[in-house]
């Protein structure tokens, strides 16, 4: 088995701008006490259904032309005001890929990353997750949709696995979203969906730490929660801390 990371990799000497300097950025993913077993598992490209969609062969490694993040501060109406997000830095057409998931891959069970807003399902049979937290790259900084001015209250792009064949192994990438006609023009913020999940743990961590109410609850929206928007779906992700 690989021993476990006990600190971040050294910061590279090329990052994306307005990256923070508390986060490691990566350009491939960590590995964080995942055995031999599960990199073989991860190695090996799925037997049978539909095949993977690719990472670009020629795909360079290292900050993405694809997309840049950005402050956002001057819409009051943003879930996620005061934090980043993920924008295009060029249209992405329907469908096509935008940026890899970096992080920390991790056993997803007994391993997982308790209260890590930016941990990913890698792969479940393998039980690998990949978590952003103190290591990633752009794609930590996708933002949810419900909530943002201008979305149409849909999301824009999607999380997909993918086949890298740059390392013979598979991972989780961002992709513009296959129905959503023009794709995501330059300078609009990348959205993906967190899904119902996220939010329900959410609104039950909530609850925990609201203090005692006298009084009758009151029915709660359906709005994302305060400084919660920088997260990512399938099963918790983010993209702010």
């Amino acid at each position: 088995m690989t021993k476990p990371s006990k600190q971040p990799a050294k910061q590279p000497a090329k990052v994306p701008k307005n990256w923070p300097a508390h986060v490691t950025y990566l350009s491939t993913p960590l590995y964080a006490g995942i055995s031999a077993s599960q990199r073989r598992q991860l190695q090996t490209q799925p037997a049978s259904g539909t095949p993977l969609a690719e990472v670009p062969p020629t795909l360079a490694f290292g900050p993405s032309a694809q997309v840049e993040i950005r402050r956002i501060a001057a819409d009051a109406a943003h879930p996620a005001r005061g934090q980043h997000g993920l924008f295009a830095a060029r249209r992405l057409a329907p469908g096509a890929f935008v940026v890899p998931y970096w992080g920390a891959y991790h056993r997803g069970g007994a391993g997982r990353h308790v209260g890590s807003d930016y941990d990913l399902w890698l792969d479940r049979a393998a039980d690998v997750a990949v978590d952003a937290a103190r290591a990633g790259n752009e794609a930590r900084f996708v933002n949810d949709f419900r909530g943002v001015p201008g979305a149409g209250g849909r999301a824009n792009a999607e999380f997909r696995e993918v086949w890298d064949p740059r390392r013979g192994e598979r991972a989780m990438a961002v992709f513009a979203a296959r129905g959503r006609s023009g794709g995501i023009a330059k300078g609009e913020e990348v959205l993906v969906s967190y899904g119902k999940g996220f939010w329900e743990v959410r609104e039950q961590e909530a609850r925990k730490k609201a203090p005692p109410e006298e009084g009758p609850r009151e029915a709660e929206d359906d709005s994302p929660v305060a400084g919660a928007a920088d997260a990512l779906a399938a099963l918790k992700i983010a993209g702010e801390s």
